[in-house]
């Protein structure tokens, strides 16, 4: 029970996350394609992509202003529009190609980025 004055704080973790789009890539070509997409968008900074457990991958979501979205994950469910992602076994803060400099964040400590990434690889086309 909180402090008299202090608010109750509740952490409720989300109950379901729904993807509705899943792109898997090699992992070079999935360095290639998030490097072209980042400069023909202008992009002057490096891009940055997710790690977890061996998975690289960048989530889509669909708009997060819409009342339809925010209804949903108050009732405890995540809806991504598509996942992109590709196997990548050891972490790397950055990997260089010649076009240029892609940062990973190691996103292991987000449990729901684990259970994304263990789903991911149990439906790799790649996975040896």
């Amino acid at each position: 029970m909180p402090e008299k004055g202090m608010p109750e704080i509740i952490i409720e973790p989300y109950k379901k996350i729904v993807i509705h789009e899943v792109i898997e890539y090699q992992f070079i070509d999935y360095v290639e394609l998030v490097l072209t997409g980042a400069r023909a968008a202008g992009g002057t900074t490096i891009p940055l992509v997710q790690w977890c457990n061996g998975i690289v991958f960048q989530v889509v979501p669909f708009n997060l202003n819409s009342e339809a979205v925010i209804g949903q994950q108050l009732e405890g469910t995540i809806h991504y529009n598509s996942v992109s992602f590709a196997l990548k076994e050891r972490f790397e803060p950055e990997v260089r190609s010649p076009l240029g400099t892609l940062r990973m964040i190691n996103a292991s400590a987000n449990p729901n980025f684990v259970a994304l990434a263990d789903l991911l690889r149990q439906h790799s086309k790649y996975r040896l």
